[in-house]
């Protein structure tokens, strides 16, 4: 019982965490540009930041969500 509690924590937890990331991703994108003017990452920085940015998003909410249903799953039995 304890091991499916906490894994449903976790699990929501990861998929909390991925949609928060996604949520901001515009802010992450305009705090990247802002630093791309004042010289201090390259074009090729930010284009790989961003590209980093919205992956790590979109795999959190995949594991989250991966992990809820095998957790759920799990407590069925």
């Amino acid at each position: 019982m304890f091991y499916s509690t906490l894994c449903f924590v976790i699990a929501t937890g990861l998929t909390l965490s991925g949609v928060w990331i996604q949520w901001r991703v515009h802010e992450y994108a305009m705090d990247a540009e802002v630093a791309m003017k004042n010289r201090k990452l390259t074009g090729e920085q930010v284009a790989r930041r961003l590209v980093l940015i919205k992956r790590s998003g979109r795999i959190l909410t995949f594991l989250g969500i991966g992990m809820l249903i095998v957790t759920l799953m799990l407590l069925e039995r």
